[in-house]
């Protein structure tokens, strides 16, 4: 049975063979443990004040395969491999009640962060951009790209020329083509997916508006973005891109879509109403 890899222990007995670099990515882990759970690699190098990639040969010298493994095991450091951090805990003794319960609390704790960080004049910013673009790209993976088709479904409904792409080569030729008047949307709890921040970065080369939804505001993709529409869900590295993360993007999209039917309620009805004739005769 191989032993499980304790994150803590390997730095602090490896700490005095640590090179100057490596000594200060180690030392900000030692002293701020729990806020490392919730970085990214390029948040951490910034907080240590070093390059991603020393962060990333860094773990590589603890001998994890990854920064996500890393954060894994200093999860099971700090916590025990089935912690949930923030998230209501379930427990082995509750009922269905009790996890319906705490569910619904995870979930609006998830919006009620996001609302507390949400920035108005950003969200007026993306909501004009949205509102006046030739065509809007939408651009996710994994989960993300999820969020990206319910985009894409919302916009259509009110009117507004979207696509959404979960392809990372059909993302980098949607991007490609963008120019002056459209706006490329990128969407990525981590904001370090490295299809998506590439394709918003294209697109911005090419002239389009650029807009980000995240949960990191430092991360490479805000380097590209215009606007950037900020979420907090600080989900646990054990339940990385789970059921929070897309509560809190989806909140973002909400408004969007409400703020956009407010600005145009004519031709949000209009094309609401041809939209809802156009699929009548799919149901029995």
């Amino acid at each position: 049975m191989r032993m499980r890899k304790l994150a803590l222990k390997r730095i602090r007995s490896r700490l005095s063979d640590f090179t100057r670099i490596e000594k200060h990515i180690a030392n900000y882990i030692l002293t701020k443990p729990k806020d490392v759970l919730y970085m990214t690699v390029n948040e951490l190098a910034n907080a240590s004040g070093v390059s991603d990639a020393s962060v990333i040969r860094f773990v590589r010298t603890l001998e994890f395969d990854s920064f996500q493994s890393f954060k894994l095991a200093l999860a099971g450091d700090l916590f025990g491999v089935h912690e949930e951090f923030e998230d209501p805990r379930i427990s082995a003794e509750d009922d269905m009640n009790r996890i319906v319960e705490k569910t619904k609390s995870g979930c609006m704790k998830s919006i009620e962060s996001t609302m507390s960080v949400l920035d108005m004049d950003m969200l007026k910013m993306a909501v004009n951009l949205i509102n006046n673009a030739r065509r809007v790209e939408c651009y996710g993976v994994g989960s993300s790209a999820a969020v990206a088709q319910i985009i894409q479904y919302k916009f259509i409904r009110l009117g507004l020329p979207c696509k959404a792409y979960d392809d990372p080569h059909i993302q980098a030729m949607s991007a490609s083509t963008m120019s002056f008047g459209d706006v490329a949307i990128g969407v990525s709890h981590s904001g370090s997916t490295k299809d998506t921040v590439d394709s918003v970065k294209v697109a911005k080369e090419h002239g389009a508006s650029t807009i980000c939804i995240t949960d990191h505001v430092k991360s490479p993709i805000s380097k590209y973005a215009d606007v950037i529409l900020e979420t907090f869900s600080r989900e646990s590295p054990i339940k990385s891109g789970a059921g929070r993360s897309i509560i809190a993007q989806i909140f973002v999209v909400e408004a969007l879509t409400n703020l956009l039917y407010q600005l145009n309620r004519e031709r949000a009805e209009k094309y609401g109403k041809e939209s809802a004739r156009a699929v009548s005769n799919k149901l029995y």
